[in-house]
């Protein structure tokens, strides 16, 4: 019994102690001045316990447990964790956080701290990633990196046109792509975001002329989520939502009525009109609500499991991502999967094996948007069921007042399905025979085949509105891509200041793709079953199969040496050897060097209290592009027929024109920067200047007419253009902590970039983007790329005398068709006549000014993220505003019949209603429509709360609702500023061709981790 007495006394005294609650003061000091630490947070492990320091730094904190442990963070300063084991008293002396400047960034073929850095990198985490649901990582990174234009749009699968640093080239804007290593050929599509952990941007010449070969576009370095020693962690996360579009507002059956009356009495001519609806339809169709559906769901889903212990880490996640369109065909989804795991062997061996499969579907959209708004209103959806027939899509109804295809019809009958799939595998084996020296070989694969077909179904409306035979169709494309890589690095420090990395490299790449199609018409009837390329009765059938690939081989190195972390160098260098070039050209070199001072590392700088970082950096490279056709050197001939009297002959011809002097394209690079962190870490502060030239561009210049030449391919590759990219950039960033409960970031990103071909073809200006026989755009040597080049519209002729008064010295009138109500069109030459001789540049669509803001706010456990990206100074030619006209039977916007000219003082912007404009208002290339695409759009709003920990014990449970691009404030007329910018070449770009806008986006999620 007394043994039994003890044992419970004993127990007693045990949970007295722990229970104990004790009162625990102190004063929290700054390692860098010996002063007291203002407003630092002091809280109780685990708890929301806590306070903060007063004006000299002291503390009190009441009802701690004995046994706690007390966690001291400020901005700017490490965070530390201080067991309190019964004392009353805890005095502490805080270091400045140097995390950010320890941070490793991945940098080609290896890694550095972030205070090495002496080129252009900047890295985007990946949950700030993940705060944008997307299919494509690129359009999380909009607005997140200065000097990096993201142009995104809508649509299932659309890939996003990224643009670094401004254009130097007509071959392409893409930037290189690697991926754990692996560079990567064209989008990154099919990559969860889910699974990266970082992304680094090297934008200048000194930090991409490690990969030479095509790094002209800068390059995008993409680290995956690896494994780490100790407890099994599993993560969840889920996003379900819907997008939507803006409807914009077209005239209805009555106003298009009005309309159509009224531009056929402007010409003195009796309307056609088809007065059938009034019976059949008396209330009209409204076109968008029919064929665009109000919202159209997203889904996105990610589970991982890692971990791993001294000897094996691993990491395994499975993602899955859908998203529909906006009618009723059309979505594009992807499931993947990742395995990442790490063998160390001991301190000289460690392997890796990653392994990456996926599978992409999709139905092809049928973008409707321009038919919606253009078709007749009055027109009902189908015909009269009595008339229906057997074949479907023979039921839809023409319209009655113009040429528009019946847009409900038309997705109907779209039929087009893709499927992708896809492994990349990545396997490495690393060895460190001696100390300070690693020996690293990888080898990756990148394998996807994928299937599209086709069908085309037979039906007729009427004779402006069919097809006449059925056909089905079948592509199939397989992609082997693989890359050996071979490194050594060396990495030392001596005599305690000199710190030296070296590397030096061989890699050796392959690239091949395989294409065959089958096409066969007139199928026996649209079923299912019939959708087959063996279906097809015509006795004549279509098929085709092509073979491409090329290599590369590269030797390369590096070395990166700092003395006293004050004094830094670095310089590389890359041979770089295409099976693209001819022998004697296949190789180029591309050198780099890049140069830093830490400022703040100097003694002198040691007792300032300004700045906790200064640095200067400068850097000078060169990169390298040959993105041209495998056989761009070859003479190709192609068998055709030609007639010799009444015989058909078997013949050949030139198919294309090649060039055997070709050799790389290369871009010069040099930027210099200044880098600093002031007020302890508060505020950062980055700006720099650069410009970039390419020299030797490849270019398809126009080859001779001649006999054996076809007229329509007569272009050869040459080495003769250049183009410059000259700009700034600057980054500002602050984050801070009020009280303990409360803090908060702020970044903003500014930059700016002028393109100006130097050289072309030296043929004359390139004309491009088709508009009425015309085009819009003209590229000069020596001037600015992708201007609109037209007509001037200057106001509209308000009477007849205003019409008599635009005449030359001569009295002959300039625009002798002009009725009153008609743009007048400035005569630039004065020789008394409109031609192409009065045209001039009217528009430019790259900005004067990109901006992005980021703000991150934390309130005990509700976080809240704005993100902003914005465009200033850039045109757009707004096609839409053609909607205006009438011309035709098209519908036209709502509000029409009083904006458009309608008398004297009516209107000096829209012109006057005409059937058939014979003043050419609408059909002329012209400054009428061109406007200001400048934007400002919110791309992400999103709040979230994780749940206390009392709730959910061990686990993190949080919950979040986006919205992203939920408004935009521009003043363009347009459906969306944004998308214009993504169509197109560089060097035709900024038609708005009423494409698949952005959608606002509205989601809940959830994120699980245990």
């Amino acid at each position: 019994m007394r043994k039994q007495l003890l044992i419970a006394c004993l127990l007693l005294l045990s949970v007295c102690g722990f229970a104990q609650q004790i009162t625990v003061k102190g004063i929290v000091t700054s390692a860098a001045d010996q002063l007291g630490l203002i407003g630092a947070t002091v809280q109780i492990k685990g708890t929301t316990t806590g306070t903060i320091t007063g004006l000299d730094g002291d503390y009190m904190l009441n009802n701690v447990p004995s046994d706690a442990v007390l966690v001291f963070s400020s901005i700017g300063y490490e965070t530390q964790e201080i067991p309190v084991n019964g004392k009353t008293t805890i005095n502490l002396v805080m270091k400045e956080a140097t995390e950010l400047l320890d941070e490793v960034v991945v940098i080609g073929y290896g890694a550095v701290k972030k205070s090495d850095l002496t080129s252009s990198i900047s890295t985007v985490k990946g949950e700030e990633i993940t705060e944008t649901v997307t299919g494509n990582a690129m359009d999380a990174l909009q607005g997140k990196v200065n000097g990096v234009q993201v142009a995104s749009g809508g649509g299932p699968g659309t890939t996003p046109k990224v643009l670094i640093r401004g254009v130097t080239t007509v071959n392409g804007s893409d930037p290189l792509y690697v991926v754990d290593g692996m560079p990567i050929s064209g989008n990154i599509n099919f990559l969860n975001s889910n699974d990266i952990e970082s992304m680094q941007v090297l934008k200048d010449a000194s930090a991409a002329a490690i990969y030479g070969t095509r790094g002209s576009n800068g390059v995008i370095l993409i680290t995956t989520k690896k494994g780490k020693s100790g407890q099994t962690r599993v993560n969840f996360t889920a996003s379900v939502g819907f997008q939507t579009i803006s409807k914009p507002k077209v005239a209805d059956a009555a106003e298009y009525k009005e309309v159509f009356l009224q531009a056929n009495a402007n010409i003195d001519r009796d309307p056609m009109w088809n007065d059938t609806g009034a019976t059949t339809n008396p209330g009209g169709t409204d076109w968008w609500d029919t064929v665009v559906n109000k919202t159209a769901l997203t889904q996105n889903y990610a589970l991982s499991i890692s971990g791993g212990n001294d000897k094996l880490v691993y990491n395994l996640s499975l993602g899955y991502y859908r998203t529909n369109s906006q009618f009723d065909v059309g979505y594009w989804d992807k499931l993947n999967a990742r395995l990442n795991t790490e063998y160390t062997f001991n301190k000289y061996v460690k392997v890796g094996f990653d392994v990456a499969p996926r599978v992409e579907s999709w139905d092809d959209t049928s973008v409707q948007f321009s038919s919606a708004m253009s078709m007749d209103p009055t027109t009902p959806v189908f015909r009269p069921e009595s008339e229906w027939e057997d074949n479907e899509f023979n039921n839809y109804e023409r319209s009655y007042n113009n040429q528009t295809w019946n847009p409900a019809g038309s997705i109907a009958r779209q039929n087009a399905h893709s499927r992708e799939m896809g492994a990349i595998l990545n396997t490495y084996l690393q060895i460190n025979p001696i100390e300070k020296l690693s020996l690293r070989t990888q080898f990756g694969a990148n394998a996807h085949f994928r299937r599209s077909d086709t069908f085309t179904p037979q039906f007729f409306i009427n004779a402006l509105e069919q097809q006449t035979l059925s056909r089905a169709e079948r592509d199939m494309t397989e992609w082997l891509d693989w890359n050996w890589t071979n490194t050594a690095t060396y990495i030392d420090t001596f005599a305690e200041k000199h710190n030296l990395n070296v590397m030096a490299g061989f890699t050796a790449e392959r690239f091949a793709e395989y294409t065959s199609v089958a096409r066969r018409d007139d199928t026996p009837s649209n079923m299912d079953v019939m959708q087959e390329v063996h279906a097809g009765t015509e006795a004549t059938a279509w098929a085709d199969g092509n073979t491409k690939y090329n290599t590369l081989v590269s030797f390369l190195g590096r070395v990166m040496y700092n003395y006293d972390n004050r004094y830094y160098i670095s310089a590389s260098i890359r041979a770089d050897g295409s099976s693209r070039f001819p022998k004697g050209n296949k190789y180029a070199i591309f050198p780099s060097v890049s140069a830093s001072w830490r400022i703040t590392s100097e003694e002198f700088m040691q007792d300032q209290e300004i700045f906790s970082d200064l640095k200067l950096r400068g850097g000078w490279g060169r990169v390298g592009n040959q993105n041209i056709n495998n056989d761009a050197t070859l003479t190709l001939l192609e068998q055709t027929y030609y007639m010799y009297g009444e015989t058909l002959t078997n013949g050949y011809f030139i198919s294309s024109v090649g060039n055997n002097n070709l050799k790389w394209e290369t871009v010069e690079d040099w930027n210099v920067g200044v880098d600093m962190s002031l007020l302890q870490s508060r505020l950062g502060v980055t700006f720099e200047y650069f410009q970039k030239k390419s020299m030797d561009m490849l270019y398809q210049k126009q080859n001779i007419h001649a006999i054996g030449y076809p007229s329509w391919n007569n272009t050869v590759w040459m080495n003769i253009g250049s183009m410059k990219a000259t700009g700034w950039e600057l980054g500002l960033s602050w984050r801070d902590q009020i009280g303990k409960d409360f803090s908060y970031d702020i970044g903003v990103n500014l930059s700016a970039v002028r393109n100006k071909a130097i050289k072309f073809s030296g043929d004359g200006p390139i004309y491009t983007g088709g508009f009425n026989s015309d085009q819009i755009i003209s590229n000069v040597d020596g001037g600015l790329i992708s201007r609109f080049y037209g007509y001037v519209a200057d106001g509209i002729f308000q009477n007849q005398e205003e019409i008599n008064a635009h005449a030359d010295e001569h009295g002959t009138l300039i625009q002798p068709n002009a009725k009153p109500g008609d743009i007048r069109f400035k005569d630039l030459n004065h020789d008394g006549i409109l031609d192409a001789n009065d045209k001039t540049f009217i528009g430019n669509p790259y900005p004067d000014l990109m901006m992005g803001i980021n703000i991150g706010l934390r309130y005990k456990n509700i976080d809240f993220t704005a993100n902003f990206y914005g465009t200033f100074g850039n045109d757009i030619f707004n096609k839409t505003k053609g909607m205006y006209s009438g011309i035709n039977g098209q519908n036209v916007w709502a509000g029409t019949l009083e904006k458009a000219w309608h008398g004297e003082g009516t209107s000096n912007d829209i012109p006057r209603l005409t059937y058939n404009d014979v003043s050419q208002n609408y059909e002329r290339v012209s400054s009428f429509y061109v406007e200001d695409g400048s934007y400002m759009r919110c791309k992400l709003m999103q709040i979230g709360y994780t749940l206390p920990k009392k709730w959910v014990g061990d686990t993190d449970l949080r919950i979040s609702f986006s919205a992203q691009n939920p408004f935009t404030i521009t003043g363009y007329s347009g459906m969306d500023p944004e998308r214009p910018a993504l169509d197109g070449s560089v060097i035709e770009t900024g038609i708005d061709n009423t494409a698949y806008p952005s959608p606002r986006t509205f989601l809940f999620g959830i994120d699980f981790k245990f």
